[in-house]
Formats: structure tokens, sequence, C-alpha cells
């Protein structure tokens, strides 16, 4: 299966543009599945200390309407997460929209930062983490909603459960580096899935840009694919015996029989 990697700009007047440069991009490569960024549908809003729930509430609404719009649009299965009302409760929820439906993916984003730019505990609560991997496509999806890439517990949960991939829809910004590159191939090497990530593209404020650089890992940490301003979609073929085979070789199989950790999904 053929999978895509994007640079988003979450703007309303960038969305006619940037869907049809994709919707060419995925006709051209063949790709069954596009992975969006972190909630990818409205501009950022914990980028404010203070919660509005009107605000929410309508990123709620447009997210459900670009999704199905776009998905419809491109003619294949969207992943990433989005902006949730649950029992009155606030969540980010991970979602994969295929053919009209929402598949059942069982995670909600448990690691939530509460600082500048990033007041996400501030917006929603933390939810429950995904314990057992989708199956779609002939594949196992996993996912790792933007600093639960950091939870190699988590990651490594997942791949003992079967994953063959890693889905992390992010949402940073330009530190001058590639370090969220750098984690993704880690989190590879350490699971054997290969690592997929989305990001935004574009400035959020004057003084606050989002980074781009999308990425793509295999299963041993190779660098698969990385998107730039110049190339903001990259897809990759995925081998499921690929990581089947990688979870059996070092250093994988070391912890391969490991019990899980117990943690609060809460921190």
């Amino acid at each position: 299966m053929k999978l895509t990697i994007t640079n988003w700009d979450a703007r309303p007047a960038s969305f006619a543009a940037q869907a049809a440069a994709l919707r060419a991009h995925v006709a051209e490569t063949g790709s069954g599945l596009v992975l969006l960024p972190e909630m990818p549908f409205t501009p950022w809003l914990p980028l404010s200390e203070k919660k509005v729930q009107a605000d929410w509430e309508q990123s709620v609404h447009e997210h459900d309407a670009r999704i199905a719009e776009l998905g419809t649009m491109l003619g294949v299965a969207l992943a990433g997460s989005r902006p949730l009302v649950e029992d009155g409760v606030n969540r980010n929820q991970a979602f994969l929209w295929a053919d009209g439906l929402w598949l059942p993916v069982l995670h909600q984003k448990c690691r939530l930062p509460a600082e500048d730019w990033y007041w996400e505990a501030h917006w929603f609560e933390p939810g429950t983490p995904q314990t057992t991997p989708l199956a779609f496509g002939g594949l196992k999806f996993g996912f790792a909603i933007c600093t639960e890439l950091w939870d190699s517990n988590h990651g490594r949960k997942l791949a003992r459960a079967g994953a063959d991939v890693l889905l992390v829809p992010r949402a940073t910004p330009d530190f001058g580096n590639d370090v969220w590159v750098a984690g993704a191939r880690a989190l590879a090497v350490q699971t054997g899935c290969y690592v997929l990530s989305a990001n935004f593209a574009y400035a959020r404020t004057a003084d606050f840009i989002f980074e781009g650089l999308a990425a793509a890992c295999g299963p041993d940490g190779e660098l698969m694919a990385l998107t730039s301003a110049a190339t903001p979609f990259a897809t990759v073929e995925i081998s499921a015996e690929a990581s089947r085979r990688a979870k059996t070789t070092y250093p994988r199989y070391i912890y391969a029989g490991e019990r899980d950790e117990g943690r609060n999904h809460s921190m």
C-alpha cells in the first residue's frame, strides 16, 4: 500500500489550491491513504492560553465537513486527528476516514503540553490511548499524536500488538533543526514499525512558524521521504512483511516479551 505524508496550511483560504495539488499528487502516485497533521482544518487553537469553547465547537464542525470534502475529492482514505466533544468533554481524537465512514480508531491524545503556543491542556482533556492497531488496506495502524511520538512505551505497546505503521499527525514549530525527524527515526528503530508524520507548514503568527518537515521512516529508521516547501507531499510504499521481519531483529527482539509498563496517561 502507498501512503502520502503532507505539509499542510490550515488557513481556510489555502484549502482549495492545496487540495487540488494534493489530488494531482495522489492520482500520479497511486496513494491509498493521506496522512494530515494534528487538527488540520482550522488555525491552531491552543496558541491561546484561554479556551473559547465556541471556537472549539466550530472547529469540530469544520473538521467534519472538510474531512468529508477532501476525502471525497481525493477518492482515498484520510488519517490525522480532529477535535471532538465527547459527553461534554473536549478531546483530540485520531481518525481514519474511508469511503464516507469513520473507522474505529480508539485513540485520543493523552500527553498534553501547557506552555506558550501549546496550551493544549487548557483546551481539551487527555483521553484513552490506543492499545489495538486498526487493520486497513492490508496493514495494521497505530497512532501517536504529536507529543506522543516521544512516548516510546506507547509505540512499543502498539508494535507488540502487531502495528505495521505508526501514524504521527503533529503541529510542531520551526526549532531550526530536525529534532522531530530524529524522533520519528528513533521510534522506528525501537518498534520495527514504519513511522510516518505530517505537519503544518505556515506562519500562524509573525513570530510562530510551523516547520513542515513531514517525514516517512522505514522500520530500521531509514529516512524514506522528507517534505519541503518545494515538495509539500511525498508518497512511500509500505510493506507489512518488512515491518514484521524488522520486529525479530535488534533491538526489537530484546523487548518483545516485556510486560507493559503501567503509566498515568493523563500526564
